[in-house]
Order: structure tokens, then C-alpha cells, then sequence
């Protein structure tokens, strides 16, 4: 049979043009098109160095703040990562400019209720309340750590003493000793007044039996306050 020239010649044709598009396929494979490395999660440095390694640049475009990524690690990249790139591409991030920080206010002589208003609107955290007898109204700001004018970062801790007034409630002193006692009126910021020696023996010695104002009176600093002991053997 005759073969027929004119279609030899197109497969022929064919071959070629699918050799040459499958070489500049190859080509561009060897050329560059790459995966774009991860950077999100890592610190700068290290991102620049993944970059080095396949031969793509960083460019830091911006940063923002982050209570959860440290300073200078990324938190975005554009393009994302595993999008396919040309090598030589900038791949522009985003890095932590680490936690919001501001300057504490000095709560000092004011009130309590204006010193918690701040520390909530701004992700502080209160820490334990220290009450103290004072001659300041109730409630007013005595003492707090960090001190005023500080830097602080969110989430950071702040404790405040404050007042109680003048007035407190009278503990229960009674079965304790004398000693004991006057400690703990002291942790109130108040003094024993007087004591009274009662003829009634008993053990241990000085043990308190009475006392006045009784207990749960409130009691004004500097108030008097008198104690009834047993007297000693």
C-alpha cells in the first residue's frame, strides 16, 4: 500500500511541536517555580535564612502587636505558603511587635472603683485586695505594685491596698492569750488600752476572759479596748 506523504509529514510536525512544548515545560521547572517556604511562626532570622535557601527574599511590610507571638516573628506572609513562586520573588510578612504595653496610671489617693475600671478595660489582671486601717476614706487607693507610671504589658498583674477606714470589726480575743492577743490587734492597726488582772486562776496564765468592745462591735482606730486576763500563779 502507498503510504500518504502529506500525513507522515504531520505526524512528523506533531512530534515536534510536543517536544518543544514539553522542553519549555522543563525549562521553566529548572527556571524557578518554586513552593513558598512557611515562614508564619518563626522568628525574622530564621525566615531569612529559609528564604536563602531556595532562593526567594523577605521583606518585612509591617508589625503589629501579639499577646501570643514574640517579638519579631512573623504572623503573616504574602504569598501564603506552598503557593507556587518564581525564585528571586519578594515575599513580603508581617512581624509581632511582641505584647500591647502602656503606662500604668498612679492610683494612688484615688478611688478603688476608678483603678479596677482601668486594670478590666485594659486586660490587666487585679491581684489580691490588701485592706488596711486608715484614716482615708474607705476604699481609697493606699499603695500598688507595679508602681505609678510604669510600663506594663497586658495581662500583667496589679496589686492595690486600700483602705478600710477607720473602723473595724472587734476579733474574738477570748481563750487566747494575752500575748497573742495584742498581735493580733496589731495586724488591725489597733492597741490594747488596758488589762485588767482578774483574781480567777488559770492555765495557761494571762489568759484572756473578757473583753470589750465585744466581739463583732466595730471599733474606731484609736478606740478604747480593755481586756480582762487570769492572773498568774
Amino acid at each position: 500500500m502507498k503510504r500518504n506523504p502529506y500525513r507522515y509529514l504531520a505526524v512528523v510536525v506533531l512530534i515536534c511541536v510536543l517536544a518543544a512544548v514539553a522542553g519549555c515545560s522543563s525549562g521553566t521547572t529548572v527556571r524557578g517555580m518554586i513552593q513558598a517556604p512557611v515562614f508564619v511562626g518563626v522568628s525574622l532570622r530564621e525566615a531569612e535564612a529559609k528564604a536563602a535557601e531556595v532562593g526567594v527574599l523577605v521583606e518585612v511590610q509591617s508589625s503589629e502587636s501579639s499577646d501570643t507571638m514574640p517579638l519579631d516573628f512573623v504572623l503573616r506572609q504574602d504569598p501564603e505558603p506552598q503557593t507556587m513562586v518564581q525564585k528571586g520573588r519578594v515575599i513580603t510578612v508581617v512581624t509581632s511587635s511582641g505584647p500591647v504595653s502602656l503606662t500604668l496610671p498612679d492610683f494612688v489617693g484615688g478611688k478603688f472603683e476608678v483603678a479596677q475600671a482601668f486594670i478590666v478595660a485594659n486586660r490587666l489582671v487585679l491581684g489580691d485586695l490588701v485592706e488596711q486601717v486608715d484614716a482615708s476614706p474607705v476604699g481609697t487607693v493606699l499603695a500598688q505594685k507595679p508602681v505609678g507610671n510604669a510600663d506594663v504589658n497586658q495581662g500583667s498583674v496589679v496589686t492595690l491596698t486600700i483602705s478600710r477606714g477607720t473602723m473595724t470589726t472587734m476579733p474574738d480575743l477570748v481563750g487566747l492569750s494575752l500575748t497573742e492577743s495584742k498581735k493580733r490587734l496589731g495586724a488591725l492597726g489597733f492597741s490594747v488600752s488596758k488589762v485588767i488582772v482578774s483574781p480567777e486562776l488559770t492555765q495557761p496564765a494571762q489568759l484572756v476572759l473578757r473583753q470589750e468592745p465585744a466581739v463583732g462591735d466595730a471599733i474606731e482606730k484609736g478606740g478604747w479596748i480593755e481586756l480582762t486576763v487570769s492572773k498568774v500563779p
